[in-house]
């Protein structure tokens, strides 16, 4: 896994002076890919004052207005939350960095992060894979976003330089070619195998979220596309309903 290839994505960020400590911790790590959406604060005087010796590294920082984009460019996204939520697997830091290292070098990852305030939304929760909790005290789980990056990029930093990497370089799908697996599989499930269910709504976030949880290879993508389509041949449309 090469350094350049882990995206730092911040969402709706307040304070510039989080984004010049984030760029500052960038710098320690030798991290330097990092795009903040949606920021709500400009104060560049904040950002150089946070960033001290780091000021080089501003050049690094870009801005975007569209936090879907940024995530559907990556192969795997991991959303940093303090709150547990349903269908989800939670990582620890160290334990989302040990499994970055067995991922291929050309392999695209991000690291999502939300407001200081707010955190990250629902939806901008389910635009990820997997989410990733710092162990805190029970007492007091709210962390500062800097101190998260910081503690996010020390983790894979060091699980980088000491750990065992990954030998190949698997052409993992990104975001947007799950998300059309998700439509075309959701699809035939929702139509033809369980079209007399209630709970549509319901079988559609199961599914999303199972696919959220493993990482496909073009390889593996493509053979589950042709399975879903043979399916879909050899099932007939079900029979409409008369109740005339």
């Amino acid at each position: 896994m090469k350094k350049e290839n882990i995206k730092i994505i911040l969402s709706r960020t307040w304070s510039p002076g989080n984004i010049g400590s984030i760029l500052r911790s960038m710098k320690n790590f030798d991290f330097s890919n990092i795009v903040a959406v949606d920021q709500i604060n400009f104060d560049d005087i904040e950002m150089n004052i946070m960033a001290a010796g780091a000021k080089d590294h501003i050049r690094y920082l870009r801005n975007s207005d569209d936090l879907k984009t940024e995530v559907e460019s990556c192969n795997v996204v991991y959303a940093f939350t303090a709150r547990k939520r349903k269908y989800y697997k939670y990582l620890t830091p160290k334990s989302m960095a040990n499994e970055i290292i067995q991922l291929g070098n050309d392999v695209k990852v991000g690291l999502l992060f939300g407001n200081e305030t707010n955190g990250l939304t629902n939806d901008e929760t389910d635009l990820a894979d997997k989410l990733v909790c710092i162990p805190t005290s029970e007492k007091y789980s709210s962390m500062n976003l800097a101190s998260a990056v910081m503690i996010a990029l020390y983790e894979l930093s060091n699980s980088l330089s000491v750990g065992i990497r990954s030998e190949f370089s698997e052409d993992l799908i990104n975001l947007k070619e799950k998300e059309e697996l998700f439509n075309i599989t959701s699809s035939l499930v929702s139509q033809k195998l369980m079209h007399k269910s209630n709970n549509q709504k319901k079988i559609r976030e199961n599914i999303r979220h199972l696919l959220k949880r493993v990482n496909l290879n073009k390889k593996e993508i493509g053979f589950i596309r042709s399975i879903i389509k043979i399916i879909d041949i050899n099932i007939p449309e079900p029979e409409q309903d008369n109740n005339n």
